[in-house]
């Protein structure tokens, strides 16, 4: 017997595909991977990733308080302010391609609007 070593998976990387066939046409998106995870940024600010397995949206906080109080539905972190609420949603939800492509959708078009974060890079003085 052939004994292989699986090397874990620190996030769903078929979520991952699914979300980046979602926004293949657009230019202004930036991925960025990290440990634990992969975020989508609209002009530096995350949009939607994923974190181990489930899929975190940013949303506006009035309707992500609403969607907290369904199945399968949580908060993510501790925003919740003028720049949106991140909320979790497991598999059970984002397995159904229409709610997906809802979640990605509704959350671009409110990163969209938001200002954009400023460059990391130090200016000189």
């Amino acid at each position: 017997m052939n004994k292989q070593v699986i090397e874990k998976m620190s996030y769903n990387e078929e979520l991952e595909n699914k979300i980046d066939h979602h926004f293949i046409s657009r230019d202004d998106l930036m991925k960025k991977k990290q440990m634990d995870g992969v975020g989508w940024l609209v002009n530096g600010n995350m949009c939607c990733g994923i974190y181990e397995h489930s899929l975190v949206v940013r949303i506006e906080p009035i309707y992500g308080r609403s969607l907290l109080k369904k199945p399968g539905i949580e908060p993510f972190g501790e925003r919740d302010g003028a720049d949106g609420l991140f909320i979790s949603l497991n598999r059970k939800i984002y397995e159904y391609p229409r709610a997906l492509k809802k979640f990605l959708t509704h959350s671009l078009e409110f990163t969209t609007d938001l200002p954009p974060k400023p460059t990391s890079k130090n200016p000189s003085h």
